[in-house]
């Protein structure tokens, strides 16, 4: 029986950063196409350090504006990074409703100042019960021990957790540590693989589905 549902943040709740809708103009602007400028930011060694701690936000994103030769005002510099990053409303709402039938937990390979993002800026620290950030425990998905942490953070065994991510090499790591996972694509695909668990009903689904984009969907 599944008694948590555990969650990753990045391209689940927020699609646009990681499908790079949210990088064309800053990625032209720096010379560089979407992807190669997702990969600058997110396959250095600069994010292997940040992401479990040995960085600080503050010093992970100003080595990147360093590294892109870029003067002036840090706050500026990141916020024009994601301006255009949004939650979709959907998966906001999925998450709430889900809450109040199954402890919930977030997973997620970020920076130190994630549970400050989640309490201020998204206004959604709410949705989770723990949060098991790599930046605080020092070490990133899709090590065996961050699920591990979740597993105890969350007070389940391996078969009482339904794990959510969008990256296929960490449903193929929870998945060989005995967590059964969805490979998170899209909403709709999200609420019929939940449907199909019986952890959500159809009319829940339709309901849900209709928060979300045309695009999204």
């Amino acid at each position: 029986m599944i008694r948590a549902i555990l969650w990753d943040w990045g391209g689940v709740f927020n699609p646009q950063h990681e499908t790079l809708n949210g990088y064309h103009t800053v990625a032209e602007r720096y010379g560089f196409t979407p992807a190669d400028f997702y990969a600058h930011l997110y396959s250095g060694s600069e994010w292997q350090q940040a992401r479990i701690g040995a960085l600080t936000s503050r010093e992970y994103w100003g080595q990147i504006q360093q590294s892109l030769g870029v003067p002036g005002d840090l706050e500026a510099f990141v916020a024009e990074l994601f301006a255009g990053e949004m939650l979709n409303p959907a998966l906001v709402a999925l998450a709430d409703l889900l809450r109040t039938r199954h402890r919930s937990g977030l997973l997620s390979n970020a920076l130190d100042d994630l549970e400050t993002q989640l309490a201020e800026r998204w206004q959604v620290a709410h949705l989770f019960d723990v949060v098991i950030n790599s930046a605080r425990v020092g070490v990133a998905k899709p090590n065996p021990r961050a699920f591990q942490l979740a597993l105890e953070a969350l007070g389940c065994e391996h078969d009482e957790v339904l794990f959510i991510d969008d990256k296929l090499r960490n449903i193929i790591a929870a998945q060989a540590f005995g967590i059964t996972s969805i490979h998170y694509t899209t909403p709709a695909a999200l609420l019929k693989a939940l449907v199909k668990r019986t952890l959500l009903s159809e009319a829940e689904s339709k309901r849900l589905l209709n928060r979300s984009g045309p695009e999204e969907k």
